[in-house]
């Protein structure tokens, strides 16, 4: 029986325009709640920006952030943290700097107290960046940031991912790990670390298992919760690469409200 609803945000649950009928979430929201159901939003923005996506319902919804860095419980309860060790992170913003497939990337530090990125606040990809982050600063050289770092956002304006995230991975096995996360970029968290460990903390929590759980998603960085849920969907406007490698593909793109119908079916089902 499906207890848990684990949603990715952007492509999946929210449409194109990033919203979502909130109406129908409201009500999808008090029939959970009644049923004792849990709903997740795991994503690899931060917290704030997730708060703010939900800030016309009210109810209970858990929050994995930052690709799992971050886990809150449905009451605000930070259940738990993962910070990129400060030596690490200078060795990883020294090598992007010296290495030329990396030449020209936006790097963005997801801090506990703040987020940081490389380029002028006057540029169009700073403005464009801010949607995802609140109170996104502009720094010159992020090495002097002393904040503590959840994750690493990576973006080029041309270019695939793949090469660049598998040298990233060959240079900082076993300490940090770069997922590809859509629209041409790399996340980088600690080693071991994903929407997957985020979601067993509150599994752990709520003393459930991934067989009562069905999960939604559209990019490579939801492949593992994916493939470790009782149902795991990849979005049908999923990227190529995900769409490779998960069975169960929904009937209906981010746009045609996918992830709602089914939570409508699981709500029925129970």
């Amino acid at each position: 029986m499906i207890k848990v609803i684990a949603s990715d945000m952007d492509g999946t649950f929210l449409n194109d325009k990033g919203t979502f009928d909130k109406k129908r979430f409201q009500t999808q929201l008090d029939q959970l709640a009644q049923k004792q159901m849990h709903f997740i939003s795991a994503s690899s923005n931060q917290y704030q920006h997730l708060l703010n996506t939900f800030k016309n319902v009210t109810g209970p919804i858990s929050y994995v952030c930052n690709n799992g860095a971050l886990v809150v419980d449905e009451r605000g309860v930070i259940l738990s943290e993962d910070v990129i060790d400060h030596l690490i992170l200078r060795k990883a913003l020294d090598w992007m700097l010296t290495t030329p497939s990396f030449f020209g990337a936006e790097i963005i530090l997801v801090g506990r107290n703040g987020t940081y990125c490389n380029l002028p606040s006057q540029s169009k990809r700073f403005q464009a960046s801010k949607y995802f982050y609140e109170n996104m600063q502009s720094a010159k050289d992020l090495r002097l940031i002393f904040d503590s770092i959840y994750k690493i956002d990576i973006t080029w304006e041309a270019g695939g991912v793949l090469e660049r995230q598998s040298a990233f991975n060959h240079q900082f096995s076993g300490q940090l790990h770069a997922t590809s996360s859509g629209m041409n970029g790399l996340d980088v968290m600690n080693d071991g670390v994903t929407k997957l460990s985020g979601i067993q903390t509150l599994l752990d929590h709520w003393q459930l298992s991934f067989d009562e759980v069905a999960a939604f998603g559209d990019n490579g960085n939801d492949f593992e919760m994916l493939n470790a849920a009782k149902e795991g969907y990849a979005m049908k406007n999923a990227a190529t690469d995900l769409l490779a490698r998960v069975d169960q593909v929904t009937d209906l793109t981010n746009d045609q409200q996918g992830v709602q119908t089914l939570i409508d079916q699981y709500l029925a089902q129970k």
